[in-house]
């Protein structure tokens, strides 16, 4: 029963402020809208953290394949310049010489060995040792002729001169004499399609690339590859020296080539001048999530606007019924002849006012109003005019109660009671007589023919903090003063002989 009783309060407070039971609702629509949106966001987040450590790890292994070949041929190199120094290997016969130094199994990557001499001519090689090409224009003999600490040097890619043009890149070491003056350089020729084969083998979505790219921006390999129309060269990206200046990491960026936002996870080379590079297109990446969005963004608008119209809805409701439970209440507390409040309201407003006595030092006045001889007056006159003259004495006694807190009330029948917060015995006989001189000598009728005239007799109490014991005592003494008002020869106003006082 609690629990209805609360339910219902809580729907009439809820009537009462429909705009913020809608608002709140609203809110709270908003609110279920702002999580779906963090959590599509942090699944956002989730999906290119996850594609940033597999690029990433793509990525390491990609350097360390490179990283080994490197290593593989710097160890080569090494190995044949410390071989072309001990006079026992120079002194050779020359086809011995390169049998010994050149006619080893190689890695399947490399095609070619080979020394020059200081002026770039080739001397021997696994090519032919008869074939005296110029090399002297390369960059990777002048860089080691015009600084002797350049050590491992990884070329650009060139057309091959000896491998009917085949693009390669060569990994070469400085050769010094023993005055240490220049005196060749050790070289190591690696396919270039040996780095197009490791990128071949990655796979970065519909729209990704793979790359390897130099320090200065040239492009070693790339998958997919440019058509050969198509500038090469990275170092136009104003990204680039992002990849330059750190050895490893990762942002986003559109690229200068196709437009593509891609996610660029880069690494260098240790020891060369390489970059490996691995850039998924966040287009791609983001595929499932965006369809994910759609689906959890359409779901969570459709609740929450179904959700908000029903709020609304269920909020000017509440306040419909509000209103009907308010004009039930009046209906409760209204006699519906005169239009003053019934006895049910009385007993509230009498127990409210006798609390506040009880707490306040005031006074308290209750006046008893009846209508003298009312039952002949009705059978003289007949019952509707005698409907007609309680409703002016209705209005008569409206006229005398106006302040706040003063209330009056029909009692039952011809009977009428006042309630006079604050107002003291001679307040209360001053209100008391002026009702009744007004009821008599006032018009009741509401019908054009004059109406005989009727009288009122009404009994007056004051209550204040001292005395009686309780509020049936007050209201007794008013009903006894009435009684001794209809003694006396009726309208006439009577106040209790002694002034009553509440304890």
């Amino acid at each position: 029963m609690s629990v209805s009783l609360s339910t219902g309060k809580l729907a009439v407070l809820a009537g009462r402020y429909p705009l913020i039971v809608g608002a709140l609702g609203t809110l709270m629509s908003l609110g279920v809208m702002a999580i779906s949106f963090v959590t599509l966001m942090a699944a956002r987040d989730g999906a290119i953290a996850h594609v940033h450590e597999t690029s990433r790890n793509v990525t390491a292994v990609l350097v360390s394949n490179i990283a080994r070949t490197v290593d593989t041929s710097n160890n080569s190199l090494l190995g044949l310049i410390a071989a072309l120094d001990k006079p026992a290997i120079q002194d050779m016969d020359p086809g011995l010489r390169h049998e010994l130094l050149f006619d080893r199994t190689a890695a399947e990557y490399v095609i070619g060995m080979g020394v020059t001499d200081d002026r770039g001519r080739l001397i021997d090689g696994c090519c032919s040792n008869a074939f005296h090409a110029d090399f002297s224009d390369r960059d990777y003999f002048t860089v080691h002729r015009d600084s002797p600490n350049v050590g491992l040097y990884v070329s650009h890619i060139y057309q091959a001169r000896t491998r009917a043009g085949a693009e390669s890149i060569a990994l070469t070491r400085r050769i010094n004499r023993p005055d240490g003056t220049f005196g060749g350089v050790m070289i190591v020729a690696i396919d270039a399609n040996y780095f197009k084969r490791l990128l071949a083998n990655l796979d970065v979505g519909p729209r990704g690339i793979t790359a390897i790219v130099r320090t200065d921006g040239t492009l070693v390999a790339r998958n997919p590859p440019f058509s050969p129309s198509r500038p090469v060269n990275f170092g136009a990206s104003p990204t680039f020296p992002r990849m330059v200046n750190h050895d490893s990491g990762f942002y986003a960026a559109p690229s200068t080539a196709d437009g593509i936002l891609r996610l660029y996870t880069f690494q260098r080379v240790p020891g060369t001048p390489l970059i490996a590079v691995v850039a998924p297109a966040q287009g791609d990446v983001l595929a499932s999530w965006r369809r994910l969005s759609w689906i959890v963004g359409i779901a969570a608008s459709s609740v929450s606007l179904a959700f908000c119209a029903v709020v609304w809805l269920l909020a000017f409701a509440l306040r419909d019924y509000a209103k009907a439970q308010v004009l039930l209440m009046q209906l409760t507390q209204i006699d519906s002849l005169t239009g003053l409040k019934n006895r049910r309201a009385l007993d509230e407003v009498l127990e409210n006012e006798w609390g506040r006595l009880q707490r306040n030092d005031d006074c308290l006045s209750v006046l008893f109003v009846d209508a003298d001889n009312f039952k002949q007056y009705n059978d003289r006159h007949g019952h509707a005019q005698g409907d007609v003259a309680l409703k002016h004495l209705a209005e008569c006694i409206s006229r005398h109660t106006r302040r706040r807190g003063d209330l009056a009330a029909r009692y039952g029948g011809e009977e009428f009671v006042v309630v006079l917060p604050d107002t003291d015995e001679r307040g209360a006989a001053e209100i008391a007589e002026a009702i009744r001189d007004e009821v008599e000598h006032g018009q009741p009728g509401v019908s054009a023919e004059p109406v005989p005239c009727f009288t009122v007799s009404i009994g007056c109490a004051t209550g204040r903090r001292l005395r009686p014991a309780s509020l049936d005592a007050l209201t007794n003494a008013a009903d006894q003063a009435l009684y001794a008002a209809k003694h006396n020869g009726r309208n006439c106003v009577v106040c209790a002989g002694d002034t009553v006082a509440a304890a």
